[in-house]
């Protein structure tokens, strides 16, 4: 403090006056965020016998206020700093809603190879979008616009497997982490109300907030929510379906928006990040009913192609859910999970491999306990 102002008493006369006192403040302006005004103000304050001068005891409490203030905001730009590293770091360790790292890259390349229709190893910007729309890992439109703006093709027109998975890695990662270091705009009731707004319309009868579970599946994923399919898939599998294949839409809307709320909140994050940490940690991590990913796709697969004689890559609903549930011992909620993930057309058909593509990673992740962190009960 003597230093400060000695510093600023130019003529030495052991006083400062009103342009010396003033150059003090200009000089940390830019530290403190203080107006012209401002700085009027503190001068009238500190000059406590109005004599037009600040003499020394004057100077010394306004001057610890002004070290305090610096040292405060200090702490807080490296305290928001290390926050905003810490988010990052998090949403590489956990990235898009809820998604281990390992998964989200197996998921990666089944999208890219199933986009590179004819093997060639690249996709071109009109695959590539397709590819992140079709790729069941819930983003937005936003997100997609995102990352076609950014994506650099290596100046050939087109994006290899090894540029695709870090590309889309690395952009999830900030995207991930933006959502964990700001607070979510939207509370579960808003949600919730706007999903009603979305279902609503969609039922057989008027007035009644039944739905058919294909025309509830379709609209979740369509709804540009940014939930994963395996997300839709957890939450069909604790809504109450009746026989006719139909489900209320305000009990859906209820746990959708549970989920929603907790993407974007950073403890319920955390929270999750530490329940997958806790599954890898478990007895059988990485297998389901003691099988891999290959080999539960490939034993469905198999079954799904042995039940479908024209080889039309279609069966009935139901002769895939028999098939399912003759390949792997499925409970109730588990097998409502699994065929929640074909979407039958007009003729009750569905595309089976769509179940043998997704059926693992859904059943894994609700053994993992990964959607109990994101749909607490009470």
């Amino acid at each position: 403090v003597s230093f400060l102002f000695d510093q600023a008493d130019a003529d030495g006369n052991g006083v400062l006056d009103r342009a010396e006192f003033k150059a003090v403040f200009v000089a940390l302006k830019s530290e403190l965020g203080l107006s012209n005004k401002a700085i009027k103000q503190i001068m009238a304050e500190a000059d406590e016998n109005s004599d037009g001068v600040i003499e020394y005891r004057e100077f010394v409490p306004i001057a610890v206020d002004v070290i305090n203030v610096i040292e405060a905001k200090r702490e807080f730009e490296e305290r928001k700093a290390a926050d905003a590293e810490d988010a990052v770091e998090d949403a590489k360790d956990f990235l898009l809603h809820g998604m281990p790292r390992e998964t989200l890259e197996s998921m990666l390349k089944g999208a890219f190879l199933k986009a590179d229709k004819d093997g060639s190893g690249y996709l071109d910007r009109k695959e590539f979008k397709e590819c992140l729309r079709g790729s069941g890992l819930g983003f937005t439109k936003k997100e997609v616009n995102i990352m076609m703006s950014e994506v650099d093709l290596d100046g050939d027109g087109r994006i290899t497997y090894q540029e695709f998975v870090p590309l889309c890695f690395n952009m999830l990662a900030d995207m991930m982490a933006d959502k964990m270091k700001a607070p979510s705009s939207e509370n579960e009731e808003a949600i919730r109300t706007y999903l009603e707004e979305l279902f609503q319309g969609s039922s057989a009868e008027e007035g009644s907030t039944m739905i058919h579970k294909a025309v509830a599946v379709a609209i979740l994923r369509d709804g540009d929510l940014g939930l994963t399919r395996v997300q839709i898939a957890a939450i069909m599998s604790e809504i109450s379906i009746d026989k006719h294949d139909n489900l209320d839409y305000v009990a859906l809307s209820a746990a959708a928006a549970g989920v929603l709320s907790s993407l974007t909140n950073v403890e319920a994050q955390r929270a999750l990040a530490d329940q997958v940490e806790a599954s890898r940690e478990q007895e059988g991590y990485g297998l389901v009913f003691g099988m891999g990913q290959e080999q539960v796709r490939e034993l469905l697969d198999g079954a799904f192609r042995a039940a479908d004689a024209d080889g039309s890559g279609l069966l009935p609903v139901q002769t895939v859910a028999e098939v399912a549930v003759a390949q792997l011992p499925l409970d109730g909620p588990q097998l409502q999970a699994v065929m929640s993930l074909a979407a039958p057309d007009d003729d009750g058909n569905v595309w089976y491999d769509d179940v043998s593509d997704w059926a693992f990673h859904t059943l894994e992740y609700l053994a993992s306990g990964q959607h109990a962190v994101l749909s607490p009960r009470d």
